[in-house]
This record gives C-alpha cells, sequence and structure tokens, in this order.
C-alpha cells in the first residue's frame, strides 16, 4: 500500500514535468506489477511443495502399511514390477529363506542366493524357475503353481508350493506380479507316509491271502471303488479292471460268477443289507479261485461321511486252510464229547447200579446193629458200616466229578438262609464229630442279610465236603465253622466261610496239588482214612461255577483252615425273626469267649440288644435283663439278676429246649434255629395262635402227648407206607387221600399233628395248612397243630412256600424212618416213642418184616401206574401242564419208594419245569422221558416177578 501510494505520488509529480515523467511512471507501473506477480508465483510455488510434502508423508504412511501387512503375513511374499524386478518383500522371505529384502529391492529373481534352494529334478535353479513363474504368470495373465525344496533359516530342507498371480493397473493393464511361498513340509510327510502306508498295505496284501477295499457312494447313487489292495485274482479268480464299468465306477455284481450257487444269495443278501443299515457286517463264503475252491471270510463296515457320502471298508480273507482246521477240532470235540458223554453215562449208570445195593447193606448192617449182638459182633458191625459209608461216598463224588467234567451241572439260584443252611450242615455232621468226642463251633455275622440268592444245593455240598474232611482228619480238639460279612454294596454281600480243624495237617509242599483230582497229602492217608481225593477238586470247581473261590492254608501238626468267599445278590435284607424278640435284653455270661460272642451275635440278629458280662467280672449293681445266658453250673449268677436264666451246655448230642424246669441252649453245635426257638420259648410261655413263617419258629405249645396223627397223602403206596412207618414208631394215624377230606377229619376230632404230601387233588397241602391256620385264627383254638409237609422238592424255594403256607417243617421224600422219628420227637414229645440208634435209613423197607411188604407195595405202585401213564399222555396231548405236572408227581411219588436213579432225577427236573414258564419245553420233552419211564417200570415189573 505504501509502495503504491509512493507511486502515486511520484506519478503525479513527474506527470507534471512532462513526457519523461509519464515514462517514469509507466515504467514504475510496470515494476510494480512484475513484483506482485513474482510474489504471486512465489506463493504458488511455496503452496505446490507443501502439497506434494504431504503427498509423500501419505505415500510414505502407505507403503509402510503396506508394508507391516506383508509382513504380517506368516509365509513369504515377493511382489515384482513388469520387467521381474524385486519391488517388495515381506519380512517372512528373511524369517523363513533367510533372503535381506534390503538387497534384494531393485534385483530380478536370479539375484536370490542359490545356497538357499534346492535344485529342482531338471537340474534348473530355483532362482531361473522363480523367473520364470513370473515371465509364465505376465503372458498367460493366471495363476502359477509349482513345488520348490529350500533350506529354512534353521538350515532344515522344507518344501514349498509357489502361488505366483499377476497384479493389474486401474486402466486393466498387467503391471507385475506377487508370489507367496506357503510351507507344504508336513502335508507332503503325511502324503508320503500315507503312500508308503498303501504300499506296504498293497505289498503285504499281496503277500498274504487278503483283499482290502474302501467303495464309497456319491450324491449319484453310483459306487465307486475308492481303494482296492489284495490278491484279488488268487481268491476270486478275477482282475482289477473286472470289478469295474468305466473309470472307478463299481460294477453291480461283479463276483457273479465266483460265489458258490449256495452261497450266493446269503452274500446278495448281505450286500444288500448294508447298503441300508450302518454297522458291520461278517459272512462267510465259498467262492472260486485261481486254485479251486476257496472259503473266504468277509468283514464290512459302513459309515457316512461328513459330505453326506456312504462308504464301505472291509476286507476279505481266504479262510480255507482254518475252516478245514476247525473241522477237524470240530470232529475231535465231538468225539471227545461223544466219549465223555460215554464215560458220564458209564459212571451215573454204575453209581446208580451200585448205589442201590449199597444203600441195601448199609441199611441192613444198621438193623443187624439193633439186634442183640455181644460186643465183638457190634465192633464187626461197626467196621462194615464204616466201609459202606465211605465206598458210598466214593460213588457219590466218582459220580459228581464226572459231572463237572462233562459240564452237565447247572446252578440253580433261589433266595435261601444262609444261617439255616449252616445249621444244618452241622447238625448233619454233629453225629460223626461227637462221636470222635470234637467239639463242633459255628459262628455267624451279625450283619448277614435274611436272605441271599444262590444254589444253595451247591453251597450245602461244598460245606458238607469240607466239614466231612475236617472231622475225618481230626483225632482231638474242635472243628469250627464262621460265616463272615466282608463286602456289602447294597445289592450283594460277599462272604466268607471257614471251616478249620485241629487236625493232622498239611505238609507246605503237598497243599498245592490238593485241589487237584484223585490228589491227596499223603499216599498213607487214603489207607487210614479213606476217599478218592476228589472232595476238594469238585469244592473248587462248585466255588468257581459260583464265580467265587476258595484257599487253603494248614500246618502240619497244627490242622487246616479252607476258606471259600462267594458274592451273593440279596434276595431279602431283613432277617425272619419273632416279634416279641424285637427290643429286649440279654446278658450273656460264659467263660468261654468264642461262644459268648457267636452267641451274642444271634441275639442281636434276633433283634435283642446285648450285653457281654465274663464270670471272672462281678454282675453290675442293679443290672436287668429279659435274658440271662450262663453256663450250665454257674448257679450264682442265676441268683444275681432278676431275668429268665438259659443254661448253657456245651456237651455232645446235647438238646435244646425244656429239660424239666430249665431251659437249655446246646451249644456243640450252637444253632441259630436252636437259639431263635429257645428265646421265642423263654418269653412267650402263653400259647399265641400265629403263622409260623420260618424254621426257627418253633410251635409255642403242641398239643397233649397222646392222640393219633393224620396223614394226607394221595397215593396208595404212600398211605401204605407212612401207616407202617408210624405203626413201627408206635403212633395210631388215620390216613385220607385229600385235602378236603383231611381239613373235614381235622375239624371232627383233635390230632397230634398232621402229615401232608404237598401235591394232591381237590384241595393241595398248601391249601390244607393255609385254611386250618385260619379256622385256628377265627376259632381261637387254644393249641397249635404241628403241620409237616411230605414233599419230593426240599428245595429252599419249595420249603419256603411250606411255611408261608403255615406248615412247621417238612420231610424230605422218600420218607425214612430216622427222620420221621425225629420229627415226632421234636413237634409232639412223649415217652412213648420208641428210641432208635443214630445211622442211615436210605431203604425205606430195611425194618425187619418189611420185605413182604416192599413186595405188596411194589404190585400196588405197577397196578396204579398204568391208570397214571394214561393219565399223563392224556395231558400230553392235550397240552394240559397242570395236570401233567400233578400227574408225573403222583407218579414220582410211588417210584421213589424201589428206585432213586437217572429216570427220577429227570423226572424231578420235568416236573419243576412243568410249574414254570419253561412248561412249554417241558411238555415237548415228556414223549421221550415217558419211554425211559416205562422202561424203568418194565425193569420193577419183573423184579416183581422173580419173586
Amino acid at each position: 500500500m505504501t509502495l503504491a501510494l509512493f507511486l502515486s505520488d511520484a506519478a503525479a509529480g513527474w506527470f507534471d514535468t512532462g513526457p519523461i515523467g509519464m515514462a517514469v511512471v509507466v515504467l514504475a507501473a510496470l515494476l510494480s506489477l512484475t513484483a506482485l506477480l513474482a510474489l504471486a508465483v512465489l506463493r504458488m510455488l511455496f503452496l505446490q511443495r507443501e502439497k506434494l510434502a504431504e503427498a509423500e508423508r501419505k505415500l510414505a504412511q502407505q507403503s509402510a502399511v503396506t508394508q507391516a501387512q506383508l509382513d504380517a503375513v506368516p509365509f513369504p511374499v515377493l511382489v515384482k514390477d513388469a520387467s521381474g524386478t524385486y519391488v517388495a518383500l515381506n519380512r517372512a522371505c528373511e524369517l523363513r529363506l533367510g533372503i535381506d529384502a534390503a538387497s534384494m529391492l531393485g534385483h530380478e529373481s536370479l539375484a536370490l542366493p542359490a545356497q538357499r534352494w534346492v535344485p529342482l529334478a531338471d537340474g534348473s535353479s530355483a532362482p531361473q524357475r522363480l523367473q520364470q513363474s513370473s515371465i509364465d504368470a505376465l503372458r498367460q495373465n493366471k495363476v502359477q503353481r509349482c513345488e520348490l525344496d529350500y533350506l529354512s533359516s534353521d538350515g532344515h530342507q522344507r518344501t514349498g508350493l509357489l502361488l505366483e498371480a499377476p497384479t493389474h493397473a486401474p486402466h486393466g493393464g498387467v503391471e507385475g506380479t506377487i508370489a507367496m511361498l506357503l510351507d507344504i513340509t508336513e502335508y507332503r510327510q503325511i502324503e508320503r507316509s500315507a503312500r508308503a502306508t498303501e504300499q506296504s498295505l498293497r505289498d503285504i496284501t499281496q503277500r498274504i491271502p487278503v483283499v482290502v477295499f474302501v467303495v464309497r457312494r456319491g450324491d449319484d447313487r453310483r459306487q465307486r471303488l475308492a481303494f482296492l489292495a489284495g490278491n484279488l485274482h488268487a481268491l476270486f479268480g478275477l482282475e482289477h479292471a473286472d470289478l469295474l464299468e468305466q473309470d472307478d465306477v463299481l460294477r453291480d455284481w461283479p463276483f457273479h460268477d465266483s460265489i458258490h450257487p449256495e452261497d450266493a444269495p446269503a452274500l446278495r443278501r448281505l450286500l444288500q443289507r448294508a447298503t441300508r443299515h450302518r454297522g458291520t457286517v461278517t459272512l462267510d463264503f465259498r467262492a472260486y479261485g485261481a486254485e479251486g475252491l476257496r472259503w473266504i471270510h468277509l468283514v464290512m463296515g459302513t459309515r457316512q461321511l461328513a459330505d453326506g457320502q456312504l462308504e464301505w471298508i472291509g476286507y476279505v480273507i481266504d479262510t480255507t486252510s482254518i475252516n478245514a482246521h476247525n473241522q477237524t477240532l470240530l470232529a475231535a470235540r465231538d468225539a471227545a464229547e461223544r466219549a465223555s458223554k460215554a464215560k458220564a453215562d458209564f459212571l451215573a449208570t454204575m453209581s446208580h447200579e451200585i448205589r442201590t445195593p449199597m444203600n441195601g447193606v448199609i441199611g441192613m448192617l444198621e438193623l443187624l446193629g439193633r439186634t442183640p449182638l455181644n460186643d465183638e459182633q457190634h465192633e464187626l458191625v461197626h467196621a462194615v458200616e464204616d466201609s459202606a459209608g465211605v465206598l458210598l461216598q466214593v460213588l457219590n463224588d466218582v459220580l459228581d466229578f464226572s459231572k463237572l467234567e462233562a459240564g452237565n451241572v447247572r446252578l440253580d439260584d433261589a433266595p435261601f438262609d444262609l444261617r439255616t443252611l449252616i445249621d444244618n450242615v452241622a447238625g448233619m455232621m454233629s453225629g460223626s464229630a461227637h462221636k470222635k468226642g470234637l467239639g463242633l463251633d459255628v459262628g455267624a455275622d451279625a450283619t448277614l442279610a435274611g436272605k441271599l440268592l444262590g444254589d444253595s444245593v451247591r453251597i450245602r455240598q461244598v460245606l458238607m465236603n469240607l466239614l466231612n474232611n475236617a472231622v475225618k482228619f481230626t483225632e482231638r480238639g474242635s472243628v469250627a465253622v464262621g460265616l463272615h460279612v466282608i463286602g456289602d454294596d447294597g445289592h450283594a454281600q460277599r462272604v466268607r466261610i471257614s471251616v478249620a480243624d485241629t487236625g493232622i495237617g498239611i505238609a507246605a509242599d503237598k497243599q498245592a496239588n490238593l485241589f487237584t483230582p484223585f490228589s491227596q497229602a499223603e499216599s498213607w492217608t487214603t489207607r487210614r482214612y479213606g476217599g478218592t481225593g476228589l472232595g476238594l477238586a469238585i469244592c473248587r470247581h462248585l466255588v468257581q461255577l459260583m464265580g467265587g473261590s476258595i484257599e487253603l492254608s494248614s500246618r502240619l501238626g497244627e490242622g487246616t483252615k479252607v476258606t471259600l468267599e462267594l458274592r451273593l445278590p440279596v434276595a431279602q435284607r431283613e432277617v425272619e425273626r419273632p416279634a416279641e424278640l424285637a427290643g429286649r435284653h440279654a446278658i450273656v455270661r460264659l467263660a468261654s469267649v468264642d461262644t459268648a460272642n457267636a452267641l451274642a451275635a444271634h441275639l442281636t440278629t434276633l433283634g435283642l440288644t446285648v450285653e457281654q458280662i465274663p464270670p471272672a467280672q462281678p454282675m453290675r449293681r442293679g443290672a436287668a435283663a429279659n435274658l440271662l445266658f450262663i453256663d450250665q453250673h454257674d448257679q450264682q449268677s442265676a441268683a444275681m439278676i432278676a431275668a429268665q436264666p438259659i443254661l448253657v451246655d456245651a456237651g455232645a448230642n446235647g438238646i435244646s429246649g425244656p429239660r424239666g424246669e430249665r431251659l437249655w441252649l446246646n451249644t456243640n453245635p450252637l444253632k441259630w434255629q436252636a437259639v431263635a426257638r429257645v428265646c421265642a420259648r423263654t418269653l412267650t410261655p402263653s400259647p399265641a395262635p400265629r403263622e409260623v413263617v420260618a424254621p426257627v419258629m418253633a410251635p409255642v405249645d403242641v398239643l397233649p402227648a397222646t392222640g393219633r396223627i393224620l396223614v394226607a397223602e394221595d397215593h396208595p403206596i404212600s398211605q401204605s407206607l407212612i401207616r407202617r412207618q408210624l405203626g413201627l414208631l408206635g403212633w395210631d394215624c388215620d390216613v385220607v387221600g385229600d385235602g378236603q377230606a383231611a381239613l373235614a377229619a381235622l375239624r371232627q376230632r383233635d390230632y397230634a399233628m398232621l402229615l401232608t404230601d404237598c401235591q394232591m387233588p381237590l384241595m393241595n397241602g398248601y391249601e390244607l395248612a393255609t385254611a386250618w391256620r385260619q379256622h385256628e385264627s377265627s376259632t381261637r383254638r387254644a393249641t397249635h397243630l404241628p403241620v409237616i409237609a411230605m414233599t419230593a422238592n426240599a428245595l429252599d424255594g419249595e420249603i419256603e412256600r411250606c411255611f408261608k403256607a403255615g406248615m412247621d417243617d417238612y420231610l424230605s421224600k422218600p420218607v425214612q424212618l430216622r427222620p420221621l422219628e425225629d420229627k415226632l420227637r421234636t413237634w409232639t414229645p412223649r415217652a412213648a416213642t420208641p428210641k432208635t440208634e443214630a445211622g442211615l435209613f436210605d431203604d425205606v423197607f430195611a425194618e425187619p418184616g418189611m420185605e413182604d411188604l416192599r413186595a405188596d407195595m411194589l404190585q400196588a405202585m405197577l397196578k396204579t401206574s398204568g391208570p397214571d401213564l394214561a393219565r399223563l399222555e392224556q395231558a400230553m396231548a392235550q397240552g394240559d401242564g397242570v395236570q401233567a405236572q400233578r400227574t408225573l408227581h403222583r407218579l414220582l411219588g410211588a417210584l421213589q419208594l424201589f428206585t432213586n436213579g437217572q429216570v427220577m432225577a429227570e423226572g424231578r427236573e420235568l416236573m419243576a419245569a412243568l410249574d414254570g414258564e419253561a412248561a412249554g419245553d417241558a411238555l415237548r420233552q415228556l414223549p421221550g422221558y415217558l419211554q425211559r419211564l416205562q422202561r424203568e417200570l418194565s425193569g420193577l415189573a419183573a423184579q416183581a416177578h422173580s419173586a
């Protein structure tokens, strides 16, 4: 502005001076304008330079971002221009390839360090291949692929897949390339491994008679052979091309001409089923291979792939030699089974044939022993009895072992009371133990469940064998049976049963062979004690069949202990016990600690609270109890406390119950049933009508010692026998033929006892017992009638049914004289009952004067068997299992008086099956059994005729 005023003023002054002044003014104006233009140009240049600097900064930032993005890529990236010169490399080039990116910019591929690259198979170098790849990408304008081997920065050889693609300018022209090198080393290793595995599989299948295949079915529903390895020609006489239509499409039925005509339908059905179902299928079939007919085994599995395709993977293998070997083994097995069956049949036949006369011998010897004999004769008779008993035991062992070897032993699981089972076994062996002056101790765990599930018959057999051995090999001291619960998971209990003795013991080096058949510790034991050496072997077999274990420990001269462990399901947790015992208190004051502990466990199980006070310890002041158990000579303790005393007797052959005015409990052996009976008798002095539900529940009161016995039995043979037996024992009886007649007779007069068969017409024994107990309850009778079942099926399930019906006890058929006498003593005590010597009554006709009766009964049985056989055939024809079971029971009830062989055993099994779910199968077996039964009757008829 100042300059403009100056020029204006100057121009005004100069203008006044003339032309020169005018020129000066014009010149000054031009200079001013030029200056202004220069200033404008300078400003424009300054602004353009700022823009250029800003653009350079943005370009640098964009380049940095681009480079950072390239550096973030984990594999090498190489960018070239159209001339093949590197314009950008990322950091992975340096990390993976050892290439300095800065030194490579502006250079071509040939400038790459050659030592980093492995020469290609054609002899060219990797840089040359990279340069050619760029040329091809630019020329063809498409992605180029090639594999290169290189050395990584750590010096290891790697394999890379180079992908190079052209880059385009905005106008669409190609301006360069960008290449990426992907590390595919692991993939190539996996591929090589797979190829090696495949090749190995092919090599293997070429050397063994097997073909491995994979078939896939895609969306077009066509089956394609994805893999095949093996000698197809050897197995089917085919080549690989024979399986395919075109490419890899599988023919519909390529094996049609190679498969045996008899096996082709089965194979076709299996392949069709495999297309519809998942899982694995197998088939054995025959096919014609290169060397003739072969046996082929096919295994094929089906699965669905992720893309929805189905895939079948499998193999076929030549099993011709295996099949031939198996046929040889089957033939050998069949021969062995026939030989084993022949041996078992022979042993069973011989055992039956020998056992029958042996029973007669033993019975006659017993009768002979009851006749007037001098001491020497008695000694001889007892010696013969012992030998006969040993021989009978040998026969039983041999027969049992033959059954085990032949696999003919079947376990019949049913609920049973293990305490009662041990009671019964101990009671059966007590006579032999007491005869040798041995004590017999029995103890049971208080936590044992009321009923377990198992084969009580086999458990009883094992315990009988172990107790028999213990008594046999013990000359002085005692034998102890212990029962302990060692595990309980809520569903089953693991029990340990031990049998220990103080006998001769066994040397350590002899113990290993004791469970081997026909083996004993020393040869002299066989001569002195007898036996077959089969007992422990049989026990081990049976225990193993039940899923248990058995062990033996012994020291020479100190005794032996055998322990068996079994896991038995719990059928009933609660113990059946008299309700009046719950909450009562008992004091046990015994000198023997073992007896006191065993008794306390029984009392605890019965629901009593128990206090043990040894005799050496003073009785506490103020002590009170319902029951006081004291030694038989401890009169002082009985006077110190207000409680009902029960005297404990450890002597042999003692009887539990009332003796005079005192109550006694025999502890040699200490029986669970006896403890329950004595406690119930003590705490319930007055009669109370109730249903007796277990053998431990003895009657509270019995009828007077006089009177008659009522017998309910439908078969005339059994009627005659029981009438004669009761007569020999000094009892009068009335005999009726069915339950209704028995119930009417009971209502008309009083009887001392009811003996009833379980299976009778009109009303069976169970219904009879239930009806009579209801009558007793409704009429409030003051006495309890003892009801004894006579049953041919003395298993725990049948016995339980008897007790639930209201019966008090049972007798096994055929009824023997000694067991009958024992039941009479137990349930109807009276002085008039004749005393009989302890012995074995295996023959019901062994009594003097019974020979004629046997002949008469045999004739009567043969006469009644004809109508029974006709009824049985009618029931079979009508499919009436109930009538068949009832008729078979009637037949066997009489037949068992004269035979106890295989026909009886098979008949009992069929009778039990006819009453269960397998009645249909049992009916189908009856015709064959009927023929064997008729042969047995024919043999008895021949005996009767010859007699």
